[in-house]
């Protein structure tokens, strides 16, 4: 602590004091170690969290743009392998990006699916379980298990789909059920 010494007295501090001279503290500044160092913590925090939020905005980007490029092929019955395989390095980038965001994984799944390769789809759906368990998970898991001839799988997948969100029991193709 910063003390200052003031030869100042007030009226009737003669008799109090005698003759020594009155110590005022001055104002307290932050300017300690500890302000210092919690101030570059923050600082260093507020920086990471800012990296983390600009990582996930270019995976949701990425995963759009894949959605909206894959939509317009198919909805123009221009598919072609080519698209969908370079969908799947832009989604891998996308992981890279934000590895916790369980569209990437259901993404490539589909992909997979596009690319006739339902055993590739159904282990990109079970990374995306693994992430998130969620009802149309478990449908598109389904699906891809039909795909790959293992109607039993298949069946269990959708039966968890239907538990979860009822609603989804339409989408369940005649050969699933």
């Amino acid at each position: 602590m910063a003390k200052r010494l003031s030869t100042q007295r007030p009226p009737g501090a003669a008799a109090r004091s005698a003759g020594k001279p009155i110590v005022k503290e001055a104002g307290r500044r932050p300017t300690g170690r500890a302000f210092w160092i919690v101030l570059i913590l923050l600082v260093v925090a507020l920086a990471g969290q800012l990296r983390l939020t600009i990582s996930r905005l270019g995976s949701s980007r990425a995963l759009n743009r894949v959605e909206l490029r894959s939509k317009a092929a198919l909805t123009a019955g221009r598919s072609s392998r080519i698209l969908f395989a370079e969908n799947l390095q832009v989604l891998r980038r996308a992981a890279e990006l934000d590895p916790l965001e369980p569209g990437v994984p259901i993404a490539r799944g589909t992909q997979h699916l596009l690319l006739g390769s339902p055993e590739a789809a159904e282990e990109a759906y079970l990374d995306a379980l693994r992430l998130e368990p969620r009802a149309e998970i478990y449908l598109n898991l389904g699906r891809a298990q039909l795909m790959a001839k293992t109607p039993e799988a298949a069946r269990k997948s959708f039966g968890t789909a239907v538990t979860i969100d009822p609603t989804l029991a339409p989408y369940i193709p005649a050969s699933g059920r």
